[in-house]
């Protein structure tokens, strides 16, 4: 099947250069920057604020304001890293957003931030590495997609569908730079302790009272701040496992690691779609009967006090 399963030897980054996007302090970009220092790498962690990246220079790392989904920004951000140390090594692709909410109510803007930043910001920083690595014949591309991107979750649209076309995407750049030298690992992470379920609820639409789903509104919440309820894989762990294959002289094109991401993913492949559906839509199920409940008790109650 390929893939990395396991911690495989600690493999070190003594004179790489290494870029990371999306390293915003309690996430999992942070825990890389982190794990490549400590490995003796020349380290540059971008985020779109460089006040979120707190505490990475001390550990000898350089941070660079990068907002991937502007494509000044990347030119400037790349140029100023082989500035600094004249080439770049690996590239991790980790920046993203979770979007929650149905499709039907979800607003194309809430889309295209979502594709603009999970995805083409992705695109972006290949496209502006891939020359310098393809000069030298010799680079690693790192792109963190998710199990979501596998298997979709109800309200988890804009996620799911981003990760899925980012996984695409780097099964295509695997194939189209090889022949340069360059290696892309597909990272598919299960659930890993991050902030960003704490900080999506900014991302996610607030349902009108008006909306068919506006039962699932609790759902949604809680779906966006999954760290509270659910048991996760510490990102350390993660960050140590991409790591290791990127530095690795014969890296693995796929990684899967976290929580979760071996029973999702043999759902997957061998559970049956009217299992899948009736598993993932229960609690929203749940939520719509017990809407309905109440709904039906209100009316009671404005009919008794027409009586």
């Amino acid at each position: 099947m390929g893939g990395v399963f396991g911690r495989p030897k600690q493999e070190r980054g003594d004179g790489k250069v290494v870029a990371i996007t999306g390293c915003s302090k309690g996430g999992i970009g942070y825990a890389l920057a982190e794990e490549y220092a400590r490995r003796g790498a020349k380290v540059f962690a971008t985020a779109r604020r460089t006040e979120a990246m707190e505490g990475l220079q001390e550990l000898g790392v350089t941070t660079v304001k990068l907002d991937v989904t502007n494509e000044d920004e990347i030119k400037s951000a790349v140029d100023v890293i082989v500035k600094s140390a004249g080439k770049i090594d690996v590239l991790v692709n980790n920046a993203g957003v979770l979007t929650m909410g149905p499709v039907a109510d979800l607003p194309l803007s809430a889309w295209r931030h979502g594709f603009e930043t999970n995805l083409l910001g992705a695109v972006g920083m290949a496209k502006a590495v891939f020359p310098h690595m393809a000069e030298r014949r010799r680079g690693c591309i790192v792109n963190i997609s998710s199990i979501l991107g596998y298997q979709a979750l109800p309200m988890g649209a804009v996620y799911s569908a981003s990760k899925a076309a980012l996984t695409a995407v780097t099964n295509c750049m695997r194939m189209e730079m090889k022949p340069f030298g360059v290696k892309v690992i597909l990272a598919t992470p299960g659930l890993i302790k991050t902030e960003l379920f704490g900080k999506s609820s900014n991302h996610s639409v607030q349902l009108a009272p008006t909306s068919l789903y506006s039962p699932c509104q609790a759902n949604i919440d809680k779906m966006a701040s999954l760290t509270n309820t659910v048991a996760m894989t510490p990102a350390s762990h993660l960050a140590s496992l991409i790591a290791n294959a990127s530095l690795s002289s014969n890296p693995p094109w796929r990684l899967f690691a976290g929580e979760l991401w071996f029973p999702v993913m043999a759902m997957v492949w061998f559970a049956p779609v009217w299992l899948l559906d009736w598993f993932y839509w229960k609690g929203h199920g749940d939520a719509f009967a017990e809407g309905g409940r109440r709904k039906r008790i209100a009316v009671d109650a404005e009919d008794m006090k027409h009586k």
